[in-house]
């Protein structure tokens, strides 16, 4: 096992969370699920939370990596690969969009609907059902969006947002499950300063980039292959600076003390051009 990884008997329940957003937050509502007697500190970006953690103003961060329906937050998989943080747990949440807004509106009078850009996509027959004369105005999340809804002057506004910020923000549920799949569930990353090795981490994350040759990438997935290594996800994302050059963005199922595994990673640590362990780390199921 990769002596840098600290090996940790118990999961902890508490500590100081960073969470993008604000109170009523999908993100915020994985972390509490991750950490019920967490005190939670929240920022405008997924950067500010990343470098919340690294400097140690927290002891972790709740981040959104991924949505079944939607696909990806390019802004988190472009933040990994900047930023000296390790992923440590994982949690899949299932995602119910409402349709909130002032109490007394109806559905037929409203004209603008607010949320996050991933949200927006969730909702898109919903919203396209609602006709041309409906504005989609993208905000940093969707409890973001439900506050700017209750603190409106326009009666006529809506958010896309989780049920328990209608409560919080004082809202109206106007339409209940408006997500274009019942089956709708974000991943969320839980990262902190250094690597921590978890019981029952059965996840590998990586960024690498490749010599830029045919076949190279071939190359990388065949030994994971070969080795019976079940690769999970393969993303790949654009270098700065560089035309048309792309890092890899890989989930492999498996754990660091796994022989096999190490070989592998040695491996790649030493004749990639950039080798990035992430982490190894638990992945939670929802109850």
């Amino acid at each position: 096992m990769n002596t840098s990884i600290s090996k940790v008997s118990d999961i902890p329940t508490s500590g100081v969370i960073a969470c993008q957003g604000t109170v009523g937050a999908y993100s915020q509502i994985a972390a509490r699920r991750l950490f019920p007697d967490g005190t939670f500190i929240y920022f405008k970006n997924f950067d500010a939370v990343a470098r919340a953690v690294r400097e140690g103003m927290c002891d972790f961060g709740v981040l959104p990596i991924e949505n079944n329906t939607f696909g990806s937050v390019k802004q988190v998989y472009q933040l990994l690969g900047r930023q000296d943080i390790s992923i440590v747990r994982s949690y899949k949440l299932k995602i119910e969009h409402q349709l909130l807004a002032k109490p007394g509106t109806a559905l037929k009078d409203i004209t603008s609907v607010r949320s996050h850009e991933q949200a927006l996509g969730q909702c898109e027959q919903f919203l396209h059902s609602l006709g041309d004369k409906v504005a989609q105005i993208p905000c940093l999340n969707t409890a973001v969006a439900a506050r700017t809804v209750a603190e409106s002057d326009d009666p006529y506004c809506a958010a896309i947002s989780s049920p328990e910020c209608a409560a919080l923000y004082g809202l109206e549920v106007v339409k209940k499950k408006i997500a274009d799949s019942n089956h709708n569930y974000t991943r969320f990353l839980c990262i902190a300063k250094k690597p921590l090795l978890y019981p029952g981490a059965s996840r590998i994350s990586l960024i690498l980039s490749l010599p830029h040759v045919p076949g190279s990438l071939a190359a990388v997935l065949d030994r994971f292959s070969a080795s019976g290594i079940n690769l999970l996800k393969l993303e790949s994302t654009p270098i700065p600076g560089r035309d048309f050059e792309f890092s890899f963005y890989i989930d492999i199922e498996g754990s660091v003390e796994d022989p096999r595994v190490e070989q592998i990673l040695d491996d790649l640590r030493n004749t990639c051009p950039e080798f990035r362990f992430l982490g190894c780390y638990l992945e939670e199921v929802p109850e």
